[in-house]
Parts: C-alpha cells; structure tokens; sequence
C-alpha cells in the first residue's frame, strides 16, 4: 500500500521589500519577482536606478527559504519546485493577490516584472489572479508552457509584455527569445525582444528605458 497525500490549509507570514519612495495615490509602482535562490533585499539592488527616478519597487519573497550550499551560509528563496507544483502555484497566485490588496494595488495597475524564476511566476499571477497590470517585463526566464491557452491567457492579449535577455547569460543564449517569441505568437500574444549588454541579471538603463516609454 502506497503513502497517500493529503493537504490542508494553515496561515502563514509572508515578506516582502520595498525600495523607493512610499506608495501614494500618485505613485508609480513595480512589482519584481526575484529568481530561484535569491532574496529580495538584495535582488532589489539593481533597481537603485529606478528608485532614484521616483519608482516605488515592491519584491514579494518566494515562500521556500533554503541554504544555497549544504547546511549553512547564504539564503534564498525559490516560488517552487516540481514537488507537489499545482499546489504551490496556486498558493503564490494567492499570496500574492493578498499582497496586491494588503498594499491597495490590485486596481491601480502596477507594472510587474518576472526574473528567471520569477518569469513563470508573474505569467501564472497575470494570467490566474485579480490583479490588473499596466505591462509585462519577463526577464531572463523560461515561460509557462502549461497554461490553459484557451481560457487564461486574456490578461495577456491585453497587456504589454516586453521580453529580455542579456547577450551573455550563462543560461539561455537567444534560442529563449526564438522560442518565447514562437510560444506567445502561435496564442496571439504581442510582445517585443529586447537584448542587452550583461548575464543572467536585470540592467538598469534597459529596465529604465522600457518604463519609460
């Protein structure tokens, strides 16, 4: 006889960072997903730049904290594994369509970009949650390719995506781009490809740059 799964709820306390002036009826508003095996006040730190120009810059922290090497020493943070996946996806699209509200953004429309990890994380959240978003930066990422095509992908057709990649990531050469390019055409989505001198990290001057046309 084999183990059976069973799930339940509980509550949990959730963290997040905030870089830049404090959110006003006025602000302007990012909301960046980190990458597998980071934490968000340090993932925060390539969005000086943007601050600086009065951006607000909220980086939730994926739930599963866990030593980067053995048992000791630095910290990070992943939004999920291939362990027991539809349950954690569908906890963070929760997670964080409470933080929308806790921070009273789920009708003003923030921009929301998705590095690496986080690319997948923020097409789940735009596609299955309440939020409503201005546009779309996917960063460095693979994207989902198991969303319901047919009944999901609404938030999508309607918002600007931008899609980027640095021309020397150790992890993805412009094959990503071909291949994100090819996914989101085949399902009617536009987008634009954008490249940059760097790796696997987000530039400030293209991110400037893009939220600000």
């Amino acid at each position: 006889m084999l183990p059976e799964s069973h799930h339940f709820e509980v509550t949990k306390t959730a963290r997040y960072f905030t870089l830049g002036p404090e959110i006003t009826t006025n602000s302007r508003i990012l909301i960046a997903l980190h990458g597998y095996g980071q934490l968000p006040q340090f993932f925060l730190r390539r969005f000086q730049p943007l601050a600086d120009l009065g951006w607000t810059i909220v980086a939730p922290e994926g739930f599963h904290r866990f030593y980067n090497e053995g048992t000791s020493g630095r910290v990070g943070a992943s939004w999920m594994t291939k362990e027991d996946r539809l349950t954690d996806m569908v906890d963070y699209v929760r997670y964080l369509d409470a933080l929308a509200a806790h921070l009273d953004l789920t009708n003003r429309k923030p921009a929301l970009l998705g590095f690496s990890q986080g690319v997948a994380t923020a097409a789940r959240w735009a596609s299955l949650g309440n939020v409503s978003f201005s546009r779309l930066i996917f960063w460095a990422g693979v994207f989902p390719p198991d969303l319901d095509w047919k009944d999901e992908i609404q938030p999508l057709i309607s918002t600007p995506i931008d899609v980027a990649l640095g021309n020397s990531d150790p992890f993805f050469d412009t094959q990503l781009l071909r291949d994100t390019s090819s996914l989101l055409e085949t399902h009617g989505i536009p987008h634009r490809n954008h490249t940059f001198e760097g790796g696997h990290a987000v530039d400030p001057e293209l991110l400037t740059q893009l939220l600000s046309e």
